[in-house]
């Protein structure tokens, strides 16, 4: 039997920092760029899992030690989604048997990470995998789920906001609020709670719902070339950080309603105006903070867009990533990405992607 799946990437249109805080709001898009698995039955007297990754190589573990295999190598991800994936299957009357796990990721440019969130996408993209090639349904919020708990089993994703899982999970513009991650971690050591259980439960403060993208709006994606460091941004200065990350939240979580709703109402001038705040925002908490969040070159992706009435904003983390814009038609398109391209700024090939069937 083989299996194929794939998981999209995401861009943020607003929410980042803050959202890494519990109750904080955020839009997301999910971008039609993938992380794909292919999982093949193999016949191996001595059943294991033989990887084989566009990005990592190969690794070949067999699963009498899968339980104990360490997560101290570039396969953390890949091992840790495994091995819990080996208890939820359990957990349903199943076993985990010989695999041949191909993954094939395209989250990257030219070799350099996009801020496209491929980590995520590999996360999800194998639980999706592995459930539906054992044929046990998972629904997007229950692979969500899934996801954020391997993602909080490793000390260097569990501070991230999972707002790339989401996106990756329900592939499409989301609304997203971050859970309770003190009360995850707190079910995550509770021996007697059941990995099944916890994806039943409803977790405190999640809010995941998609919204409908008005047809005539066209994102436009720019990347600077300059790879940010996202885990490497979260984490500095931490104590004072989430102070200012509260400031921020009270600031742009508002804000981020009010987007959605100009969405839903293809309001596209108040659109612009609430996206610009939100950028506003997000740079005067950089500076308070000391993030070299607004390269030159994101700045003049900026103003490029702003000087044409374009609305626009840095997306993720910033220090070099990408930007983006919400154009209403082809010729404001075709004249923003020249403008980018004569100041160095490459023009992705991304759209908004759509569930896959």
């Amino acid at each position: 039997m083989i299996t194929r799946v794939k998981a999209p990437g995401k861009l943020y249109l607003a929410g980042e920092y803050a959202i890494t805080l519990p109750g904080q709001a955020s839009i997301i898009f999910a971008v039609n760029r993938y992380m794909s698995v292919t999982i093949t039955d193999t016949d191996d007297a001595q059943p294991t899992l033989t990887l084989a990754s566009d990005q990592l190589g190969h690794k070949t573990i067999s699963l009498d030690v899968l339980e104990q295999e360490a997560l101290d190598d570039a396969w953390n991800l890949t091992t840790k989604t495994l091995q819990v994936m080996a208890i939820w299957l359990n957990e349903h009357q199943q076993e985990l048997s010989g695999l041949s796990i191909d993954l094939a990721s395209d989250l990257d440019q030219y070799g350099k990470k996009i801020g496209l969130g491929s980590s995520a996408a590999t996360v999800v993209a194998l639980i999706k995998g592995l459930a539906q090639h054992y044929q046990l349904a998972l629904s997007p919020l229950e692979l969500f789920k899934m996801s954020a708990i391997i993602l909080s089993s490793l000390p260097s994703f569990k501070v991230g906001s999972m707002g790339d899982v989401a996106a990756a999970s329900f592939e499409n513009v989301i609304f997203y609020s971050r859970f309770d991650n003190l009360w995850l971690e707190e079910k995550l050591t509770d021996a007697t709670c059941q990995l099944s259980e916890l994806i039943a439960m409803d977790w405190p403060k999640l809010d995941i719902h998609e919204i409908t993208f008005p047809a005539s709006w066209r994102l436009v994606v720019g990347w600077t070339g300059q790879p940010a460091d996202t885990q490497q941004l979260l984490t500095i200065n931490a104590k004072v950080a989430r102070i200012y990350k509260e400031r921020l939240g009270s600031k742009t979580t508002p804000l981020i309603r009010l987007l959605e709703k100009n969405i839903q109402q293809a309001d596209y001038i108040a659109f612009r105006t609430n996206l610009r705040l939100n950028q506003q925002a997000l740079i005067k908490f950089a500076e308070f903070m000391h993030i070299n969040y607004v390269t030159p070159k994101l700045r003049e992706l900026l103003s490029s867009a702003y000087r044409r009435g374009i609305a626009a904003k840095i997306s993720g983390a910033g220090n070099g990533d990408n930007g983006l814009a919400i154009v209403q038609d082809e010729a404001a398109e075709v004249a923003l990405k020249e403008a980018w391209q004569a100041r160095g700024i490459t023009p992705l090939q991304l759209e908004i992607a759509t569930p896959e069937t």
